[in-house]
């Protein structure tokens, strides 16, 4: 490991810490463990040299059993290590869960739309089970591998020291193809993971778009592309294999020539009389427990490979820093009348010019406004800067006399309630659907605001009423339900700011009218904010917001901008006509 890795291997070690009694027990039981692995080889010289040379019984039933009991006591401690390691590993996997979790839970709305849903699911599954399987046993690994393996060479120093320089001599020959093929390995991995990860973004994206694949008979397509990648992941997967089969063979092909050189020479010393057969024996299994660990050198160092590489791709998701941040003194408040106030405010988003250009204008509170405006002009960025999911520029956005940034996000967010164009519902009861926006609501309460938002007329012919579930992003209602549903979730919190943006846009003119009344009679909303394209709706508010362009407002009532405001006739043309004639109609 370059000193990076040992840096980012040392970050990740921290989450060890809560564990370490826990780990010293692990530690102390392979110790325990490697020395009693290592008694079984001697105890055979024993037998060879003592209890067959000597012919001698007692012995050899004393060397037997002390034998026996070695292998189940070691058998006993491994079972016992491998359960704490893993009891460790599944508690460092959710401690690493749950740190990301958060940390994604804290960036701005701004952080998801430039990244892929899709590779977060990944790593947050993939990434996460490789770095905890990292993080818990190489520990264990670099304390007693290195250690054996010094160990074992004394033993067979103590046994014959020139048996002990020769395979000293050529152990490292053991050692250098899984290192080789090892740094081999760490570029297709890396290329592995990444490819893995493009393909479940792929199916994820299908699964969630199935109805527009569908639509537009892209099935075909659709598979093409998914085979496509899974040829491209076998390639790399072919790529990894060959090499793992290469090293395999250059390892064995060393191992048995260590071997080979080995037993030679300890043949040789035995015939010549300058060393006994149970100590070639012993010396034989002490290198054959050097040779296994070949193995175990080899999956060090692939664990090292792959599971910095999971380190990484995890660490890069840890550095990301939010871009808007709670300050320390940020306060509980309760809104009293709801007035919302832009001052000066720029903002544009990342890579873009700016879509608000030092723009000022007040939304007094208690009123029933519309914000209007072409598309793209910034209505929807409005509001969610009122929501501080983006921060401006520059300029202020003060609400009730308090600034938003120096506002609790959960105190600013739980006192308004938001519906959007795309309801988004989870896969759960229409009860659980609006209940989100207010996890303390009963029934009664549900259906209270239920018939407000006309979602009592459709439920009451549903067979398991508000305990039906509506499915995988709602597909077993229509477009019009999901988005009463949705206004009935921002209602149900109890808001003192309503924000409604195109939230009506698949309702009949009828329903979305009986909605909009309905809300205008609820006291207990001070400020209720409308973004719609209908005509028949904006003209019912109080105030008009017209926004003409980047750093222009106009505020008006309905009819002041039909006779003042071309552009604002224009928006609307053909509804105002519709309107009128209606009107003389009537």
């Amino acid at each position: 490991m370059n000193k990076p890795q040992v840096k980012l291997f040392l970050k990740f070690s921290k989450h060890l810490v809560p564990y370490w009694k826990k780990e010293i027990t692990i530690l102390a039981l392979t110790f325990l463990g490697v020395g009693v692995g290592l008694i079984n080889p001697y105890l055979t010289k024993l037998v060879i040299d003592r209890a067959f040379a000597d012919k001698d019984l007692k012995i050899f039933l004393i060397l037997v059993l002390i034998g026996g009991g070695a292998f189940i006591l070691n058998g006993i401690l491994q079972g016992i290590e491998r359960y704490i390691e893993r009891y460790i590993t599944i508690r460092v996997n959710f401690d690493l869960s749950r740190k990301v979790f958060r940390h994604l839970e804290r960036m701005d709305l701004e952080y998801y739309k430039s990244k892929s849903s899709g590779g977060h699911h990944f790593r947050m599954g993939n990434d996460i089970s490789q770095a905890g399987n990292f993080i818990t046993g190489i520990l264990p690994q670099v304390v007693t591998l290195f250690p054996k393996l010094l160990v074992t060479l004394v033993i067979v120093f103590y046994l014959n020291w020139k048996m002990a320089f020769f395979s000293l001599f050529l152990t490292p020959l053991l050692y250098a193809p899984p290192y080789y093929f090892t740094k081999k390995l760490r570029r297709v991995l890396r290329e592995l993971l990444k490819n893995s990860e493009d393909i479940f973004k792929m199916l994820r994206e299908f699964f969630s778009h199935i109805q527009v694949v569908k639509v537009f008979a892209k099935e075909k397509a659709a598979a093409r592309e998914y085979i496509r990648r899974l040829i491209s992941n076998i390639r790399i997967q072919v790529q990894n294999t060959r090499l793992e089969i290469v090293g395999g063979f250059a390892g064995g092909a060393v191992t048995k020539l260590v071997i080979g050189l080995i037993s030679f020479y300890g043949g040789y010393q035995v015939i010549k009389g300058r060393m006994s057969l149970g100590s070639l024996t012993a010396i034989m299994m002490y290198i054959g427990q050097l040779i296994g660990m070949q193995g175990s050198f080899a999956g060090f160092f692939q664990n090292i490979a792959t599971g910095l590489i999971s380190c990484e791709r995890i660490d890069e998701i840890l550095e990301e820093k939010p871009l808007i941040v709670e300050i320390k003194s940020a306060k509980d408040i309760s809104l009293r009348r709801g007035d919302i106030s832009f001052q000066k405010v720029i903002f544009g988003y990342k890579g873009r010019n700016p879509i608000l250009h030092d723009i000022s204008f007040t939304i007094e509170g208690g009123s029933f406004v519309a914000i209007v405006g072409p598309s793209g002009c910034g209505k929807t960025t409005i509001l969610n800067l009122i929501l501080r999911l983006y921060e401006p520029w520059s300029g202020d956005i003060i609400i009730d006399d308090y600034d938003i940034k120096d506002l609790k996000s959960s105190s600013l967010k739980g006192q308004i309630g938001m519906a959007l164009q795309e309801p988004m519902l989870w896969n759960k009861s229409v009860a659980d659907n609006i209940r989100y926006g207010n996890a303390h609501a009963d029934l009664d309460e549900i259906i209270e605001i239920a018939k407000i938002c006309g979602v009592n007329e459709f439920v009451k012919g549903m067979q398991e009423g508000y305990h039906t579930i509506v499915g995988d992003s709602a597909c077993r209602i229509s477009e019009g339900q999901k988005q009463k549903i949705a206004i009935a979730r921002a209602l149900v919190r109890r808001p003192r700011i309503l924000i409604l943006d195109e939230a009506m846009s698949s309702m009949d003119s009828a329903s979305e009218e009986r909605i909009v009344r309905n809300i205008k009679k609820k006291k207990d909303i001070f400020t209720k904010i409308i973004v719609s394209h209908r005509f028949s709706t904006v003209i019912k508010a109080d105030k008009v917001c017209f926004l003409k362009g980047p750093g222009e407002m106009v505020i008006a009532s309905g009819e002041e901008l039909i006779k003042n405001s071309r552009e604002f006739s224009d928006l609307f043309a053909g509804q105002v006509d519709e309107a009128c004639n209606r009107s003389h109609v009537l």
